[in-house]
C-alpha cells in the first residue's frame, strides 16, 4: 500500500493578546485581534454584516428592540470567543474573569430585554413569571417571528 502524505497540519498555541470590543469583534469574527487573518491579505476590504447594522426602521420602539438585540449578539459572541479559548487555556484567570463579565451582562441584557418586550430564552421565562401573572409568563407569541424581520 503506497501512502503519500498530502499535509501535515502546524498549529501553533494561541496566546492571550489585545482583543477587540463587542462591536468590532463581531464584525471581524474573532475578539482576538491576534487571530484577524483575512484570508486574502491583499484584498482585506471591509466587509459589511447585516446584524452588526441598525436597520432603517422607522418605529422607535422597533429600533430600541434591534438596538438591544445587537447589544445581546455582541455581548454573547465575546463570551462564545472567550469559552472557546478557554476550552484550551483553562488556567487563563484573566479570560475566565472575562467571560464572567460577559456572562453576567448577558443575564442582565436578556432580562432588561424579557421585561421591554418578550422573552428570547426558556430562561428569560422564569424572570416574566416574577413580574406578571401565571398565565402571562408564557408569552412567546407576543415577539415577532425571526421570518418577520423583526429579529434583527
Amino acid at each position: 500500500m503506497n501512502l503519500q502524505h498530502l499535509s501535515i497540519a502546524s498549529v501553533p498555541i494561541q496566546s492571550w493578546g489585545p482583543i477587540y470590543d463587542g462591536a468590532l469583534a463581531l464584525k471581524k469574527g474573532t475578539i482576538f485581534q491576534d487571530l484577524d487573518m483575512p484570508f486574502f491579505a491583499a484584498n482585506d476590504t471591509e466587509t459589511t454584516n447585516r446584524c452588526c447594522e441598525p436597520s432603517n426602521a422607522s418605529d422607535p420602539k422597533q429600533q430600541e428592540r434591534e438596538a438591544m438585540m445587537l447589544q445581546i449578539y455582541q455581548v454573547s459572541f465575546e463570551a462564545d470567543d472567550l469559552r472557546l479559548y478557554l476550552d484550551t487555556h483553562p488556567q487563563d484567570a484573566q479570560a475566565l474573569e472575562l467571560l464572567k463579565n460577559r456572562l453576567m451582562q448577558r443575564r442582565q441584557l436578556l432580562k432588561n430585554f424579557a421585561q421591554q418586550f418578550y422573552p428570547l430564552t426558556m430562561d428569560c421565562m422564569a424572570n416574566c413569571e416574577q413580574m406578571q401573572d401565571k398565565t402571562g409568563c408564557y408569552c412567546w407569541q407576543e415577539g415577532p417571528m425571526p421570518w418577520e424581520g423583526a429579529c434583527v
